[in-house]
C-alpha cells in the first residue's frame, strides 16, 4: 500500500484535539522533551541560571564551570501513569508503571595552574569536562476508553476510505484495510451510485486501548570554563536516541444488518520507531553581583534518522458464540525511513541567592514547533509523504513558551526544594490553557561529607483528545483524556 493511503487512515497516536498525519504527530512527540536531570533539579525545575549541578551537562553546559571538585551521580526513576478517559459518556482509567534510569553523569574538575604570587580568583580558573546520560522522555502510557456509540460505527469510516480511494470491489488491493473490511462483510458496495456503505448497525460497543512503551534519551559530552568566578561558558555535543513502541487495539461489538448476525471486530495496529540523532548546546552564566546569576542557552535542533515499522490487521467473528463464522486476515507490515529535524530552543534563566541559605530560580524557553521538518532518507524517496507531513506541521503547529520557577532552602545539612513548570501549547487552533503541560514537584536533599542523597516527587498533568476514527463530515467520536504522570527520582552522588 502506498504511504499516501496510510496517511489517510487512522493514526496510531492522535495529536491532542485533532487527528493529524501519523508522522507529524510523532514528530511533535519527539520534539516535546524535558531536560533529564538529577533529583535536585527535578524538584527545582529552573536550572539555566543556577549551574553547579550535574544536570548542567544536558541543559546549560556552562553550569559545570562552577564545579570546584570532580563529582559523580546516578538517578533511577519510578514512573506511574494514569489516563482518566471520558468516551461516549463513560469514564475509564488506564494505568501503567515503569522503572528506568533518569540520569547518570560525571564531571572532572581541572583547575588551571597559576604562577606563584598570581591571584587565584582572576582570569581562567578552571576547565571542567563532563559526560552524562539524560532520559528526556518516557513513553510508558496506557490509554483505555470504552462506550456505546448510538450514531456511528467504524464501518462508516472504512466505507468512506474505500469510496475515496478506490472504485468497485475488484479494485481494492489485497491486504489493504479497505479490502479487509470488505472481505469481513463490514462494508458493502452499491453499484448504482458507486459508493461503499456500512453493513453495521448503531448502538455498538467500542473499546480502544493504546499501550505505549520506550523512551528518548541523550548522551552528552560537555565542557565548561570559569573566568574570574564571574563568567562561565560551556558547550556540549549530544547523541540522541528514540525507542518508541505502540500496541493499539480497537474493538467493536454490535449487529450486522446485512448479515443479520452479531459481530465482534478487532482492528490491531503495531508501531515500532527507532532513531538516532545529534545536537549541540552553547551556554553562558554571568554573575553581575555575588547573589545573582544570569544564564542563557541555545540548543540546536536534533537531526534524527528514523526507521519506522507499522503493521495492521482486521479480524471479525460472527455469531453469538463467535465461532459461527470467522474472518481472520494476515498482518500487513509497512516500513518507512525518514530524516527529522526538531526545533531550535532558546532558554534564559536567573538565580537569586539568599546568602548561603538557598536560592530562587526561574527559567523561560522559546520553541517554534512549526519549524519541525521532514526530509527523505536514502532508499525511501517518497516526496509525497514528506510534503504532506511538512504541510501538516505548518498548518497545525506554532511557537510556544515554556516557563519554570523553583526554590531551594537549606537547614543545616538538609535541603528543602519545590518547583512548578508549564510547557506551552504547540497547537495553532486549540485552547491554550487546556493543552498546556503542567508539572509540580517537591523534594529533599541531605549532604554528609562528600556524599549526597536527593529524592523528588514530580507530577505532570496534561490533557489530550483521541479519535478512534475520523468521519468527513464530522460526527467523529472522541475520547477526552486527563493524563497524570507521577514520578519519583532518587539521586545518589559523591564528590571526589
Amino acid at each position: 500500500m502506498r504511504f499516501k493511503i496510510l496517511l489517510s487512515m487512522v493514526a496510531i497516536v492522535a495529536a491532542a484535539g485533532e487527528l493529524h498525519a501519523q508522522y507529524s504527530a510523532d514528530a511533535l512527540r519527539f520534539s516535546q522533551t524535558q531536560s533529564g536531570s538529577t533529583a535536585r533539579f527535578k524538584a527545582i525545575g529552573a536550572q539555566t541560571g543556577v549551574g553547579g549541578d550535574l544536570s548542567s551537562i544536558g541543559s546549560n553546559p556552562a553550569g559545570i564551570g562552577l564545579f570546584t571538585k570532580s563529582e559523580f551521580s546516578f538517578t533511577p526513576e519510578f514512573n506511574s501513569f494514569n489516563a482518566d478517559a471520558l468516551y461516549l459518556g463513560k469514564n475509564t482509567v488506564g494505568k501503567k508503571d515503569q522503572l528506568g534510569l533518569a540520569h547518570a553523569a560525571v564531571v572532572w574538575n581541572s583547575t588551571v595552574s597559576k604562577p606563584k604570587g598570581a591571584k587565584l580568583d582572576e582570569g581562567w580558573i578552571s576547565f571542567n569536562y563532563g559526560l552524562g546520560y539524560n532520559r528526556t522522555k518516557a513513553f510508558g502510557d496506557n490509554i483505555l476508553f470504552s462506550g456505546t456509540n448510538t450514531q456511528t460505527s467504524i464501518a462508516d469510516y472504512y466505507a468512506q476510505l474505500a469510496t475515496t480511494n478506490y472504485g468497485a470491489p475488484n479494485s481494492l488491493p489485497s491486504g489493504s484495510l479497505e479490502r479487509m473490511a470488505y472481505d469481513n462483510y463490514l462494508i458493502g458496495y452499491d453499484n448504482s451510485n458507486g459508493q461503499y456503505f456500512p453493513e453495521t448497525d448503531v448502538n455498538n460497543v467500542q473499546t480502544k486501548n493504546d499501550l505505549r512503551t520506550g523512551s528518548q534519551g541523550e548522551f552528552n559530552f560537555a565542557f565548561g570554563a570559569n573566568y574570574s568566578n564571574q563568567f562561565y561558558i560551556g558547550a556540549s555535543i549530544g547523541i540522541a536516541n528514540i525507542n518508541y513502541t505502540v500496541n493499539s487495539n480497537y474493538k467493536e461489538k454490535g449487529f450486522n444488518v446485512t448479515e443479520n448476525n452479531n459481530y465482534d471486530m478487532s482492528y490491531r495496529q503495531y508501531q515500532v520507531t527507532k532513531g538516532s540523532g545529534i545536537n549541540a548546546k552553547l551556554g553562558a552564566i554571568y554573575r553581575p553581583i555575588p547573589t545573582v546569576r544570569l544564564g542563557a542557552t541555545i540548543e540546536s535542533p536534533t537531526w534524527y534518522t528514523i526507521d519506522d515499522s507499522y503493521s495492521e490487521v482486521l479480524d471479525t467473528k460472527y455469531g453469538k458464540n463467535k465461532v459461527d463464522s470467522q474472518f481472520l486476515n494476515k498482518d500487513e507490515t509497512y516500513v518507512f525511513a525518514y530524516n527529522l529535524r526538531t526545533p531550535l530552543k532558546i532558554s534564559g534563566g536567573i538565580g537569586i541567592f539568599i546568602n548561603t541559605q538557598g536560592f530562587i530560580s526561574a527559567d523561560v524557553d522559546y520553541v517554534d514547533y512549526s519549524t519541525i521538518n521532514f526530509s527523505t532518507a536514502p532508499n525511501y524517496d517518497d516526496q509525497e509523504v514528506i510534503i504532506d507531513n511538512n504541510r501538516e506541521i505548518l498548518n497545525n503547529y506554532k511557537s510556544a513558551i515554556n516557563y519554570r520557577i523553583g526554590a531551594e532552602y537549606k537547614i543545616d545539612k538538609l535541603m528543602l526544594r519545590a518547583g512548578y513548570g508549564v510547557q506551552g501549547n504547540p497547537y495553532k487552533t486549540l485552547d491554550n490553557d487546556r493543552f498546556k503541560i503542567s508539572s509540580y514537584s517537591g523534594g529533599l536533599g541531605y549532604r554528609f561529607n562528600n556524599i549526597y542523597v536527593d529524592m523528588t516527587y514530580q507530577q505532570i498533568v496534561y490533557n489530550s483528545d483521541i479519535k478512534p476514527y475520523t468521519l468527513n463530515p464530522g460526527n467523529s467520536p472522541m475520547a477526552v483524556i486527563k493524563n497524570t504522570r507521577n514520578n519519583v527520582f532518587l539521586t545518589i552522588g559523591r564528590r571526589f
